[in-house]
């Protein structure tokens, strides 16, 4: 039995996809880092940690991975406060739904826990979750399943009662790879990722009902 469902956060409950684009494509020009969409979309759902390893070893940059993501998260928290007004719609009113039918909900995203923060207190959605997990919580990111089995854990649940709400190719990765039903959100901002491993795809958060939860109940993981 299904019991809790897990949400990503960037491009999930915010869309934040474009904010996080703009925000690393300046740092990337400063840096003489050539950028392209198609190159830029394997990063997203990846923690900035291991995107900021990556680049500074394929590019030997001279900061220190720390200093990259001091800079990256001035940028964002900036972009965010200017750009952020609203949530993806219909987000919050699955959010009372699950919790009315009390399903435990969660958090867990590959942004830093300052940026979760910001997003929570800005929206006044912390309310509805048991438990927030940052990538920086865990050994490895997504497309690696640990966030997703460190939640699950925190939340006194198994796995296989687990449901993620993912919109990029690595979230879906990382949840099928904890042993969990996966719910592909359809993001246009998310550079047209590749959710086909999820269970089931949506275009639109209200897509996702009670009777399309207990439905993933009788699919085979």
């Amino acid at each position: 039995m299904l019991r809790a469902i897990i949400f990503d956060m960037d491009g999930v409950i915010i869309d934040s996809e474009p904010i996080h684009y703009s925000a690393n494509k300046r740092i990337f020009e400063e840096l003489g880092i050539p950028i392209n969409k198609s190159l830029y979309s394997n990063y997203i759902g990846v923690s900035n940690q291991e995107m900021w390893q990556d680049l500074k070893n394929e590019y030997d940059l001279q900061q220190s991975v720390e200093e990259l993501l001091e800079k990256q998260n001035l940028e964002n928290l900036q972009l965010l406060r200017e750009c952020a007004k609203e949530p993806i719609e219909g987000v919050i009113e699955l959010f009372k739904t699950l919790k009315e039918n009390n399903y435990k909900i969660a958090l867990a995203s590959s942004s830093p826990m300052r940026l979760i923060k910001e997003v929570l207190c800005m929206f006044d959605i912390e309310k509805y979750f048991e438990v927030v997990v940052s990538s920086e919580y865990v050994a490895r990111g997504k497309p690696k399943p640990d966030i997703f089995i460190y939640t699950a854990g925190l939340l006194k649940v198994k796995p296989g009662e687990c449901v993620v709400i993912e919109d990029s190719k690595n979230g879906v990765k990382a949840a099928k790879a904890a042993g969990m039903k996966c719910i592909g959100f359809k993001n246009p901002n998310s550079l047209n990722q590749d959710l086909s491993k999820a269970d089931l795809v949506v275009e639109n958060m209200k897509e996702i009902t009670l009777e399309l939860i207990e439905k993933l109940e009788k699919v085979e993981a």
